[in-house]
C-alpha cells in the first residue's frame, strides 16, 4: 500500500490530535472492526466524539467503514484502521516544518515510554534482559544504494506483518536511520 503522506496545515491538524492518536492507536493494535460504543468505552469519552474523531481521520484515508450491523433496531456502524504507513513529510521545508519535526518527536517519545514501561512490567533477575524487544543503536556504513535496499527491506518486512490476519501480537516500533557524518556530533 502506499503510504499516505501528510502534504499541508489541514492534514497535520487533523493527524496531530492527541485524540486521534489515541483512537488511531487502540484502534490499529486491536486489529479488529470496532464500534465508536466500543471504542468510547476503552477511551473514556462520549461516543458523539469518538465518532468526529473518525469522520476527521476518514478525510485521511485512516480509518474506514468495515461493515455495519443490525442490533434489535439499531445500525451499528463498524470502524477499521487499514494497514497504512504514515509520512509527515518530515523532509518537506515550508511554514509546517516545526508541527511536523513535533510529530515526529512526540512519535517517538510515545514508543519509546511505552518501551520504558515494557521493561519495567518485563522485570527479571539482573542482568537477564526481557526476551523480546530491545533498543539498539550505533553507527553502520552504508553506500546509497545499500541504503536504499535496508529502507525497502524494512518497509516490506513491515507490511508483510502489519495485518492481524498475518498473526502474531501487536509489536510498536520506531525506526530513525539518517546519514550523519564527524562534525553532525562535535
Amino acid at each position: 500500500m502506499e503510504p499516505i503522506v501528510l502534504r499541508d496545515k489541514k492534514e497535520l491538524d487533523i493527524y496531530v490530535n492527541p485524540q486521534r492518536q489515541r483512537l488511531l492507536r487502540l484502534m490499529t493494535l486491536a486489529g479488529r472492526p470496532m464500534t465508536p460504543k466500543q471504542l468510547s468505552v476503552k477511551m473514556g469519552v462520549s461516543p458523539s466524539s469518538v465518532q468526529y474523531h473518525i469522520n476527521r481521520l476518514m478525510g485521511l484515508n485512516l480509518i474506514v467503514l468495515d461493515h455495519t450491523q443490525s442490533m434489535r433496531g439499531i445500525t451499528a456502524h463498524y470502524y477499521t484502521a487499514p494497514p497504512r504507513t504514515i509520512s509527515i513529510g518530515g523532509k518537506s521545508d515550508d511554514d509546517n516544518r516545526p508541527q511536523r519535526l513535533a510529530l515526529i518527536q512526540n512519535g517517538v517519545n510515545g514508543v519509546f515510554g511505552g518501551f520504558v514501561r515494557y521493561l519495567e512490567r518485563a522485570q527479571k533477575p539482573a542482568g537477564v534482559c526481557p526476551p523480546y524487544g530491545d533498543a539498539l543503536w550505533g553507527v553502520t556504513r552504508l553506500k546509497p544504494e545499500e541504503a536504499a535496499e535496508l529502507q525497502r527491506i524494512i518497509q516490506r518486512f513491515l507490511r508483510e506483518h502489519e495485518t492481524a490476519e498475518s498473526g502474531g501480537e501487536p509489536w510498536e516500533y520506531a525506526l530513525i536511520a539518517y546519514p550523519v557524518t564527524e562534525d553532525d556530533h562535535a
